[in-house]
C-alpha cells in the first residue's frame, strides 16, 4: 500500500506537470489521471496452472495499491500503458475475483488500457466493458500513451515496456531500483506490478532517472 509519508517528485513533462510516486506511479493532476505501466495481472496464476506452487494475492495487493493512490490524490481516470495482463487469462483465476471487487468499489473510475504485447486476449468476457481497450495508444493533454518507447507523433509520449531499473553502488552497497527514464522526447514508466522485475537501463547523455525507493523519488546521477 502507498504510504502517506510518501515524498513524491514534481517534473515538467511536455509542458505539463506531473508527479512521480515511489509507488512507481504517475500523477497527471491536472487531468486527475493516475497512469502507471506494465501491471502483469495473473501472472501468479499462470505460474499456478503450469504447477508452480506460488502464493495467491499479488493481483489484490497490487490493486489495493491502486487504491490507495486513487483516494490519495482525489483520482478519477486510470490509464495502463500496456501489459494489463501476463498471460492469457482464465476466468477461474484469481485476478477475475480481485478486479470484480476493484471495479465495483470503483464504479465512476474510468479504466483505459493501452495494448500491449502481453495483452492479446484482452477483451476477455466481462473484462470487454469494464475496462476501456486502445489499440494504437490515445492522448492525455500534452501527452501520447503508448506501450513501447520512442518517438511520438501527437505528442511526448509515455511509455512502458522496458520495466527500467537502474543498479546504485555507494560505500559497498549496491541497490537495483526501479526508475522513471526521462528522455528529450518520452519518458518510460517503471513496472508497477509486484511479479514484473527489471531491466537495467543504459542512459544516453541528457537523459534523466528517477529511482523509486520504498518512500521517496531520487534523481539519479546520469554520467
Amino acid at each position: 500500500m502507498p504510504e502517506r509519508t510518501a515524498q513524491v517528485l514534481e517534473l515538467e513533462l511536455g509542458g505539463e506537470r506531473v508527479l512521480l510516486h515511489p509507488e512507481r506511479a504517475l500523477i497527471c493532476a491536472a487531468h486527475r489521471a493516475l497512469v502507471v505501466a506494465d501491471l502483469h495481472f495473473g501472472k501468479d496464476d499462470a505460474f499456478r496452472r503450469s504447477g508452480l506452487a506460488w502464493p495467491a494475492g499479488a493481483a489484490a495487493a497490487d490493486l489495493e495499491r491502486l487504491a490507495a493512490l486513487l483516494r490519495e490524490y482525489a483520482l478519477e481516470r486510470l490509464v495502463v500503458l500496456g501489459d494489463f495482463f501476463h498471460a492469457a487469462p482464465d476466468p477461474a483465476d484469481d485476478f477475475f475475483a480481485a478486479f470484480r471487487a476493484f471495479r465495483a468499489a470503483h464504479p465512476r473510475l474510468a479504466i483505459e488500457v493501452v495494448a500491449g504485447n502481453h495483452d492479446r486476449h484482452g477483451g476477455l468476457g466481462w473484462l470487454a466493458e469494464a475496462v476501456t481497450w486502445h489499440a494504437d495508444g490515445l492522448a492525455l493533454g500534452a501527452f501520447e500513451l503508448r506501450h513501447e518507447p520512442g518517438r511520438g507523433l501527437l505528442g511526448y509520449v509515455l511509455a512502458g515496456h522496458l520495466h527500467p531499473v537502474a543498479v546504485l553502488a555507494a560505500g559497498g552497497d549496491r541497490a537495483r531500483l526501479p526508475v522513471f527514464w526521462v528522455r528529450a522526447d518520452h519518458a518510460v514508466l517503471p513496472s508497477f506490478g509486484s511479479l514484473t522485475g527489471g531491466h537495467p537501463v543504459r542512459p544516453a547523455r541528457g537523459d534523466r532517472l528517477y529511482a523509486c525507493t520504498r518512500s521517496r523519488v531520487l534523481a539519479v546521477p546520469v554520467r
